[in-house]
């Protein structure tokens, strides 16, 4: 009994140290760990924030996103073309051709027919086609005039007529504006111009209101 009494504060503190000592190790190790995360995570947040320099435009050049529209051979062949030079410069182009709705009409066929026409202008603009726009009884429509009957009676017509895109645009008086301008039906008269409507740069470029800058680029060539 003498001898456990004489051993007994020697061997609480010993466990006692040895008890700190595991502490001290895992808590350093913890915090090694958190610090090794800390330093991954400024690596990877520095890596996500560098900038590519070829993604960066060249201060008075094109956007990276509009150089291959430049490049492509539908925008070569149309780039001394006087009624793409005038559209691209069209404020109702501009306006529309960032609207969805009417890049998806571009590549309607009907519509591609309709537009070429002057006459169908002349019609989106008659109170007659307004009204039954508003009724939503564009398929049922009678113009007044005689001279659009023969314009209403087309597959072509009946066709649009029906579709979403053209009600929803058809509201809009920028878009009856660029119906009526010649640079848009001679526009929409060449291959190279409804193949170039079609392609999805062109589109997101025309979309970002970049069609006065391609103008600009286009007149430098």
């Amino acid at each position: 009994m003498t001898s456990l009494r004489k051993w007994r504060f020697p061997i609480l503190i010993g466990s006692g140290l040895i008890a700190a000592g595991i502490l001290f190790y895992f808590s350093n190790a913890h915090l090694n760990s958190e610090k090794t995360q800390g330093a991954i995570g400024q690596r990877d947040v520095y890596r996500d924030g560098q900038v590519n320099s070829a993604d960066v435009a060249t201060p008075g050049s094109a956007p990276v996103a509009t150089t291959a529209i430049l490049e492509s051979s539908e925008f070569k062949s149309l780039a001394k073309n006087q009624a793409f030079q005038e559209l691209l410069k069209n404020g109702s182009f501009a306006e529309m051709s960032r609207q969805a709705a009417f890049m998806q009409l571009l590549s309607d066929r009907s519509f591609q027919e309709m537009a070429r026409n002057g006459m169908f202008a002349q019609l989106v603009s008659t109170q007659a086609f307004q009204q039954a726009l508003r009724q939503n009884m564009l398929a049922n429509l009678h113009p007044q005039d005689a001279r659009f009957n023969e314009l209403t009676r087309s597959d072509a017509f009946a066709r649009l007529a029906n579709n979403a895109a053209f009600q929803a645009m058809a509201r809009n008086q920028a878009f009856a504006n660029l119906l009526s301008s010649n640079a848009f039906r001679q526009s929409m008269a060449q291959p190279a111009f409804l193949s170039l409507s079609m392609r999805s740069d062109f589109q997101k470029a025309l979309e970002s209101g970049s069609a006065a800058q391609m103008s600009q680029q286009m007149s430098r060539q």
